[in-house]
């Protein structure tokens, strides 16, 4: 299987923007001075920013943006006319429907030549037969997922959120941490998989936004649930470090252990932390600035629904941001929550293309703060180096790579002028749905897709205010 692109392979079919690369773009002098904000609106913007003391980033997992909110009011979601064809070149098409109860029972392919695939250079209509199902076309609304729609309704909603990079989910969760994956294009399971694929002894050579937090003086922490391990844990057929949780262990969700530079620092290393503990932080005074918050599997949303119900994770998401807006660190906080990966469902909108590694597929955003404009929905183009632009334009950090340098840092999504937003806390049920304990498989592709993805001519196209369009 293909690991990792080499920057002579990137060089070999001519790319301009090369993340690959182990020495990335120098650090411009300041994040406030490289984010060229044209209009004075949105210079007062980057201004008001400083009303913003603590970002909360949780990260679900394996869902699109139509799979989520593509019926929603407001949003760029399906048309009716949708219908993507069975086969390639088929007259025989599936069109959107409700999720039947139960489903899927089976993960969904969603790695880089399936990615690829659906996308089919943008005409986004190769879904059914890479993912082998029709339920790729399924999608929830809110009477599966009715806390996100009310967030959504609330707070805001981003419409133009794509995936960072066009595949899984460790190449997108360390887009989260570090603007790049390195070159690699599949998960790795292990510090050995690192060293073997890219050569580097000892974890992950290049820099994370934990750097420069670091440099900056900057407060962080990285939340990682857990969950007591059984006896026939085996017997899961998951990765028990996503099953159960480790938060000083390397896994496809927890990408800050896989650095080398954080492994070998024990101050970094101690701020790897169970998500018990950010409930204690709320409530002693002790919450970071910055905080990234991830999941085990049964609380991440991640198909098959029999292991994750999403309903089981929708609550254990408004669980956390109820015991935020509960405490007094709401007035001056804003959540990001978004999920890693497309997870191998339909999406309509065609990724920009801005390097050899993404965009890939749109997915769910949500922006919920007193300062997030109410009721809104975000149309601008955003993937995760954005919320790490706005981490660096709001505490005067330096860019990592070229991805983070031009992302747009969300300002859309925000008002610092206006009458902050009230909370809006979701009474918990009693009882959670219970995943259940079944074997963990993936549905098979009509066709195999191929082997070695041939990769097109991409080029980055400058969005007005300095974002990639």
């Amino acid at each position: 299987m293909l690991r990792f692109i080499s920057p002579v392979f990137l060089a070999f079919v001519s790319l301009p923007l090369s993340l690959a690369a182990r020495n990335p773009p120098a650090a411009t002098a300041g994040a406030r001075a490289a984010y060229a904000a044209p209009a004075p609106q949105a210079a007062g913007q980057a201004q008001g920013m400083n009303k913003i003391e603590h970002i909360i980033w949780i990260i679900q997992e394996n869902r699109s943006f139509d799979n989520y909110f593509g019926t929603f009011p407001g949003a760029d979601g399906f048309s009716p006319s949708t219908c993507v064809p069975v086969l390639p070149g088929s007259t025989r098409c599936i069109k959107p429907f409700h999720m039947p109860k139960g489903e899927p029972i089976y993960d969904l392919h969603h790695g880089w030549n399936d990615e690829h695939a659906a996308w089919d250079s943008g005409r986004m209509d190769g879904f059914v037969w890479a993912e082998g199902t029709p339920l790729t076309m399924a999608y929830l609304d809110d009477r599966d997922i009715p806390n996100y729609w009310a967030y959504a309704r609330h707070y805001t909603l981003c419409d133009r959120f794509f995936s960072s990079e066009m595949g899984e989910s460790l190449t997108n969760h360390l887009y989260s941490v570090a603007a790049q994956s390195g070159g690699l294009i599949s998960g790795l399971g292990s510090i050995k998989g690192i060293e073997e694929t890219l050569g580097e002894e000892g974890g992950f050579s290049f820099a994370s936004i934990v750097n420069a937090l670091s440099s900056g003086h900057v407060s962080w922490k990285y939340y990682v649930e857990t969950k007591p391990v059984p006896a026939d844990h085996e017997s899961y057929g998951v990765l028990p470090s996503l099953w159960f949780g480790e938060p000083k262990t390397f896994s496809l969700w927890n990408p800050l252990a896989g650095f080398k530079a954080i492994r070998e620092n024990p101050d970094r290393m101690k701020n790897l932390v169970d998500l018990k503990d950010y409930f204690q932080d709320l409530q002693s005074g002790t919450l970071p600035e910055v905080s990234w918050i991830v999941p085990t599997f049964e609380d991440s949303e991640h198909p098959p629904e029999t292991l994750a119900p999403v309903a089981r994770g929708m609550w254990y998401v408004t669980n956390i941001i109820n015991s935020l807006m509960q405490s007094p660190y709401w007035k001056d906080s804003a959540v990001f929550l978004t999920w890693d990966d497309y997870g191998g469902f339909y999406d309509h909108v065609p990724p920009p293309i801005v390097d050899a590694f993404g965009y890939g597929p749109r997915v769910p955003t949500l922006v919920i703060s007193p300062y997030a404009k109410e009721g809104f929905v975000s149309h601008f183009t955003y993937d995760f180096t954005s919320m790490l632009k706005f981490i660096e334009v709001r505490w005067d950090l330096p860019s990592m790579t070229e991805r983070d340098a031009h992302a747009d840092p969300m300002l859309d999504c925000f008002d610092f002028t206006q009458t902050p937003v009230s909370t809006l806390v979701i009474p918990l049920p009693k009882t959670l749905p219970k995943p259940g304990h079944t074997m963990y498989q993936f549905y098979q592709p009509y066709i195999p897709p191929p082997a070695m993805v041939r990769y097109p001519q991409r080029q980055v196209v400058p969005h007005p205010t300095g974002a990639v369009q």
